[in-house]
């Protein structure tokens, strides 16, 4: 009998794992798609013209189809392939992703990763080395200008997919690609930190994993000069908006709704409460209604995309967005579990 109960509560510890695995990727873009229409509107604009926004809206200043994902999970998913392909050595094929990325011109691009990716050659064999030299010559260049929130918003996978110290060092080194400011470094620490340790751990409670996240996080916080913080593209700010988000709502729904609706850099703000709420309550917490609008065209060729251009997986169904990210968060939470 004792062991049938033992059977039974790791049952129960394997699925509670995954739902926070799955929850943490769908997350990313749940938050990016939520957010993508308010982006650049203030809280008051936003309330003026929406109300408050719980639903998947279309149009916003990238005229986004409702449930349309931009660059944060577009880089989310080139990190995601890059690591399932070679997990040992990754950069490689991270930064391929990222370049190949780059030649489609998507909608959407942040400042410091364009400046960077233009900076870098055609070549699909580009060492990190390079990577790191071109990132530190822009932060040169640019006066310290790659302290915002491009490589936070794409730090999850790394969480999932590696044993703690593994996956602090590779978050920080796919972040150093292109934002080489150690705010930046700092904030994907944190980030990394918290989310690889409330996944992996068994049976914590969401108000548990609460407030692991804030104390994971607090130093955050005294980075920040003055006591007003605004949701811009900032590193610090960001992180800061997505721990008040989840420090002050009760469910994931609640935490999203409360990120997106700060306006400002709204998706990618949301992107990273999305990955942090989704580990803290799970896919399953998760409502249908968003998961279901990832089906939009837009999101199958942003999954095509790295299907066809040699990503990690080929096999499986590629039909939506949804399914990919569920693919990547079982194929992390396996690899995991084999290397423990």
């Amino acid at each position: 009998m004792t062991g049938t109960n033992d059977r039974f509560i790791n049952t129960i510890r394997m699925n509670a794992q995954l739902d926070r695995y799955e929850g943490a990727m769908l997350g990313v873009a749940i938050g990016d798609a939520l957010g993508a229409p308010l982006e650049f509107m203030n809280a008051g604009e936003i309330q003026r013209k929406h109300g408050t926004v719980r639903e998947m809206l279309g149009g916003g200043w990238l005229s986004v189809e409702p449930g349309e994902v931009t660059d944060d999970t577009q880089m989310t998913l080139a990190v995601a392939e890059g690591i399932a392909a070679d997990g040992d050595n990754p950069y490689q094929m991270v930064g391929a992703n990222f370049l190949r990325w780059f030649r489609t011109h998507p909608k959407d691009v942040g400042g410091c990763c364009a400046a960077v990716l233009s900076r870098m050659g055609r070549s699909d064999r580009i060492q990190l080395e390079d990577w790191l030299d071109a990132a530190k010559a822009h932060d040169k260049a640019s006066n310290g200008g790659t302290a915002g929130n491009g490589a936070l918003m794409r730090a999850v996978y790394p969480a999932l997919y590696y044993q703690r110290d593994k996956a602090l060092e590779a978050a920080v080194r796919i972040a150093q690609m292109t934002h080489w400011h150690k705010h930046s470094t700092l904030t994907v620490l944190y980030y990394t930190d918290a989310i690889n340790t409330i996944v992996n751990s068994d049976l914590l409670s969401a108000e548990e994993a609460k407030e692991f996240a804030e104390t994971k996080t607090a130093d955050i916080r005294n980075m920040l000069p003055g006591d007003k913080v605004e949701p811009s593209g900032y590193c610090v700010s960001s992180l800061i908006c997505a721990m008040n988000a989840i420090r002050d709502t009760d469910s994931f729904e609640d935490a999203l709704v409360a990120a997106v609706n700060m306006g400002g850099d709204a998706d990618t703000i949301g992107a990273i409460t999305g990955g942090l709420a989704g580990a803290i309550y799970g896919a399953s917490s998760i409502p249908l209604r968003w998961v279901n609008s990832l089906a939009n065209q837009p999101n199958r060729k942003t999954v095509q995309l790295f299907y066809q251009s040699g990503g990690a997986a080929q096999q499986g169904n590629a039909n939506t967005l949804g399914i990919r990210l569920i693919d990547l968060a079982h194929l992390a939470y396996r690899h995991h579990e084999q290397v423990k």
